[in-house]
């Protein structure tokens, strides 16, 4: 009798381990098709929760000691809700969540019951998610991701195994091993995208400092271009444009000037009025960008070249350089227009002192279905005290 039930329990075994390397190879092949880097994070919660049968889990990527939230999931609550109050959140590397302790230690936690949890215990259970979500956290399995011969980069953690009675219990301990080879393959493709957010930090780092050298001439602080890059994506934002969208014009909006390095100190740093051939070579700068960002090879250099071209083109069609009018302007370069004459007014430059915001804000709504798409007019508006508050604060000593 008991040399068949040792049997059966053999038996069991194997076939569990059959599930979890099919399912390891499934998950493995899901994510090399995948190129997004919040669907490969969602798909490595999603079924490593589906091998723990987890009613919720949640994924940290570990950044400069701070783990940060970056998927959340939970069969139980309107993940909207979930969302809302944790992606972006961060926790400290240290006892005062278990994430931060498993981080901390490389240790791997089974709590059967964080309501019972004994005395001297090493971190502390956060309950204000609970008791703002009307939600009972009871077992918890958080497992650190750890490359191979690496370091810790993440935590996953698992929220109230499902048993075969549809009730909440503890998390098996015979099916940690089978977690313990997916968090490993989770360890190593979020190292890898972490690696790319690196590589793709550095780039945007490399076209910022260019983009303030190209500035640098007429604005020896290169704010100018920072200020630009925040204001339009905060338009954009408020316009319904999509993140990635708004990203984009965040990163593209600093090259709008680049060509003003084709322009002869002579003209550009001119503290007096410009004569009409003057201001025609002025003219020539949305050109010379386009020219410099010319041929681009991602998307990235196209939104820059088309916000170089068109943000000095105008609403009623008398802009520059192709008199284009209406919806034929680019809306990244609708937005970037607004953004560019408002830091332009609000700023002090060499040929003039900084105006009265309440004067911008008429000049702008003066502006709005002559020299400005009057939806970028709206949204400014509507959001105008948070976009002008960086320019309202009292100069550094």
């Amino acid at each position: 009798m008991f040399g068949h039930l040792g049997a059966m329990v053999r038996a069991r075994a194997i076939q569990n381990e059959s599930v979890v390397l099919r399912s390891l190879l499934e998950v493995g092949e899901s994510m090399s098709a995948l190129t997004d880097r919040q669907q490969v994070l969602e798909l490595v919660l999603r079924e490593a929760r589906r091998l723990a049968i987890a009613e919720a889990g949640t994924l940290y990527v570990l950044r400069e000691n701070r783990l940060k939230f970056v998927a959340v999931q939970n069969d139980r609550l309107d993940i909207s809700q979930v969302s809302r109050g944790l992606l972006g959140h961060e926790l400290p590397v240290s006892g005062e969540s278990l994430a931060g302790f498993v981080a901390m230690t490389g240790l791997a936690m089974n709590i059967e019951d964080t309501y019972s949890l004994p005395a001297g215990t090493s971190f502390r259970i956060d309950r204000e998610f609970d008791a703002a979500l009307r939600y009972s956290t009871r077992s918890v399995l958080a497992m650190p991701l750890i490359c191979p011969g690496g370091p810790c980069v993440g935590v996953l953690e698992f929220i109230n195994h499902i048993d075969s009675a549809g009730n909440v219990g503890p998390f098996p301990a015979e099916g940690i091993a089978g977690l313990e080879s997916l968090a490993a393959m989770a360890a190593v493709t979020v190292y890898n995208h972490l690696l790319q957010d690196q590589l793709r930090q550095a780039h945007l780092d490399t076209i910022m400092r260019l983009a303030v050298a190209a500035e640098f001439r007429d604005d020896d602080t290169g704010e100018h271009v920072r200020r630009i890059s925040r204001s339009s994506a905060m338009i954009a934002r408020r316009m319904g444009l999509g993140e990635s969208q708004v990203e984009l014009l965040q990163w593209a909006s600093p090259m709008h000037d680049i060509g003003k390095i084709g322009i002869p100190d002579s003209i550009l740093l001119k503290p007096g009025r410009l004569t009409d051939d003057e201001r025609l070579v002025v003219q020539r700068h949305p050109q010379i960008g386009a020219d410099i960002l010319s041929d681009p090879q991602n998307e990235l250099i196209a939104v820059a070249r088309e916000v170089a071209l068109s943000h000095h083109e105008r609403w009623d069609g008398q802009g520059y350089p192709d008199r284009l009018a209406g919806t034929a302007i680019p809306l990244s370069g609708r937005i970037v227009c607004l953004a560019d004459v408002l830091d332009a007014l609000i700023s002090k430059r060499c040929y003039k002192a900084a105006y009265p915001l309440d004067k911008v804000m008429g000049i702008i709504r003066d502006g709005r279905g002559s020299q400005f798409d009057p939806d970028v007019v709206d949204a400014f508006t509507d959001i105008s005290p948070d976009v002008v508050e960086p320019y309202l604060r009292p100069a550094a000593d």
